[in-house]
C-alpha cells in the first residue's frame, strides 16, 4: 500500500515518522508524499501551544477529507487530547470524507509498538479487499535522518504540556541506536540528528550521552553527525569538548526562555542567565565557526516592562545566529495556566515584534560577519531550474544555506563539495531560517 507520513512540531516526531517509514518499506510498503493519493496517511501530531492543538485537529480534518483509507493519529495533541483537552472523536475527523475512512490512533503507551500496529491494521484491510494493494517498496533517500534516543522529561517547566504528553524520561540502548545508524547508513543516509523530549538526559547505566557520541563516532561510519536540542544545564564540557572531531556538526540549539532571571525562576528553569552565557562564551572559544540558536518565550505571567527590557538587552548580548520566539500560550494542566498577572495578547504581540526586529538584526549581522567562511555543504534538493543549468540548495556542517548552480545533467543529491558563503547567500538564509 502507498503511505504518507506527515508530522506537526518538533524533530522528535519526525524521527517517530522516519523510524516507522523505514519498518513500512521492510514490510513491502511504498513510501509516497501527501499529493500521490496514499492509501494510508500517518500524521504525527503536536501539543506545545493551544495553537499547535488548533493546528493539530484542523490537519487531521484535512487529511481525513484527501481521501485516504486509513488515517493514523499519534503525537502529542492526540495524548492531550485523550487526557480531555479539547477532544475530537473519530466521526469529527472524518466528517467531510467522501468515504469510510478508518481512524487509528496510537497513544503514548502504544507508541513503541507503533508498527505493529499499523502493520496489523493494514493486513487486516487487505484480506477484507479483493484486489491485492501492495506496491513495490520504495525508500526516498534522506539527507538528513532523526535518531530518537530518549522521550519523555523529567523536569518540572511550569508552562510546558510536552512532559503531560511524553511521560517521564526513557533512554533507547546504545546497541539500538547504533544498529538503526547502521542501517540507515547502508541506505545511503549522510547525515544524522540525535533527538528526544530531552537529548541530554540520555543515560545508559554510568554511561551519559557523551559516551553515546564516543560509541557513535567509533563504531558507525556516520561521516556528519549533530545533536537536535539541548538544555543549557546538559551542555556541558566533556561534551562540547568532543566537537574536535569534524564529522561533529558546530550548531547547537539551547533553549533558553528568557533573558530574566526573575522570569526563569518562575518558568522553573535551572540554569541563570550568567550560567548560560559562560556557557555559549566556552563553546563559542572552543569550537570554529559554531552556531548557537535558541527558544524564547513572550509574555510569560507577571514579565514586567523591566523584566522584558532585561529579556531584550540578554539578546543583544547572546548574539544569537537564530531564534525561534513563541508567544506564552496556557496550557491547560500547566501551572504557568494558573499563575496571575497573565499578559494581555496586546502586549505580547507589542513585545514579539520588539524582539523579532532586534534579532533579524542580529540574524543579518552575523550572516554579514560569516562572508568568506570555508563550507563543506551536503546537497539536497534543486530549488529552481534553468535551461541548462539547476540550482541546487545544501547545508554547511554548521547549518548554513548555500545555492549553487549545476549543469542540468549532474545530479547532486547526497554530494558533498567545499563551497564559500558569499554574500549571495545571506537572503536565502533570511528566508529559510534553521535553528
Amino acid at each position: 500500500m502507498k503511505i504518507a507520513f506527515h508530522y506537526l512540531g518538533c524533530r522528535l516526531n519526525e524521527a517517530e515518522n522516519e523510524h516507522i517509514a523505514r519498518d513500512m518499506v521492510e514490510a513491502g510498503h511504498q513510501m509516497v508524499t501527501l499529493d500521490d493519493q496514499p492509501d494510508i496517511i500517518v500524521l504525527n501530531t503536536c501539543g506545545v501551544t493551544g495553537e499547535a492543538m488548533r493546528k493539530s485537529r484542523k490537519c487531521a480534518r484535512k487529511l481525513a477529507a484527501g481521501g485516504p483509507r486509513m488515517l493514523v493519529l499519534m503525537g502529542c495533541a492526540v495524548d492531550l487530547m485523550e487526557n480531555g483537552e479539547n477532544p475530537v472523536d473519530d466521526e469529527d475527523v472524518a466528517a467531510k470524507s467522501d468515504d469510510s475512512v478508518q481512524i487509528i490512533r496510537i497513544l503514548r503507551k502504544d507508541k513503541p509498538d507503533a508498527s505493529k500496529i499499523i502493520l496489523s491494521a493494514i493486513s487486516q484491510f487487505l484480506s477484507n479487499q479483493t484486489q491485492d494493494l501492495k506496491e513495490t517498496a520504495k525508500y526516498r533517500l534522506r539527507m538528513r535522518s532523526f535518531i530518537k534516543i530518549e522521550d519523555g522529561c523529567n523536569n518540572q517547566c511550569t508552562y510546558c504540556s510536552v512532559r503531560i504528553a511524553r511521560g517521564r524520561e526513557v533512554s533507547y540502548p546504545t546497541q539500538q541506536i547504533l544498529d538503526e545508524i547502521n542501517h540507515c547508513i547502508a541506505l545511503g543516509e549522510k547525515e544524522f540528528v540525535l533527538t528526544g523530549v530531552q537529548v541530554g538526559a540520555w543515560k545508559e547505566g554510568n554511561r551519559r550521552l557523551h559516551d553515546l557520541i564516543v560509541d557513535i563516532l567509533d563504531k558507525t561510519a556516520v561521516r556528519r553527525l549533530r545533536l537536535s536540542s539541548i538544555e543549557p544545564w546538559h551542555t556541558r564540557p566533556e561534551l562540547w569538548q568532543l566537537w574536535h572531531d569534524t564529522r561533529l556538526c558546530p550548531h547547537f540549539h539551547i533553549p533558553v526562555q528568557s533573558g530574566s532571571d526573575a522570569v526563569l525562576t518562575a518558568m522553573k528553569r535551572r540554569t541563570p542567565i550568567d550560567g548560560y552565557l559562560e556557557k555559549m562564551a566556552a563553546i563559542r572559544a572552543e569550537i570554529p565557526h559554531v552556531r548557537i540558536s535558541t527558544d524564547l518565550i513572550v509574555g510569560f505571567p507577571g514579565e514586567t516592562d523591566q523584566m522584558w527590557q532585561e529579556t531584550l538587552s540578554f539578546i543583544r548580548q547572546a548574539q544569537f545566529d537564530d531564534v525561534h520566539l513563541f508567544r506564552f500560550s496556557a496550557r491547560p494542566g500547566t501551572i504557568a495556566a494558573d499563575l496571575p498577572d497573565q499578559i494581555s495578547p496586546v502586549t505580547k504581540h507589542k513585545r514579539w515584534y520588539e524582539a523579532e526586529t532586534l534579532i533579524a538584526d542580529i540574524r543579518r549581522q552575523r550572516l554579514n560577519a560569516a562572508i568568506g567562511q570555508p563550507c563543506e555543504v551536503l546537497w539536497e534538493n534543486i530549488c529552481e531550474k534553468g535551461v541548462d543549468k539547476n540550482c541546487w540548495y545544501g547545508y554547511s556542517k554548521n547549518y548554513l544555506r548555500l545555492n549553487r548552480w549545476f549543469d542540468a545533467d549532474v545530479y547532486m543529491r547526497g554530494n558533498v563539495t567545499s563551497e564559500t558563503f558569499s554574500e549571495c547567500d545571506i537572503e536565502p538564509n533570511i528566508k529559510y531560517c534553521v535553528g
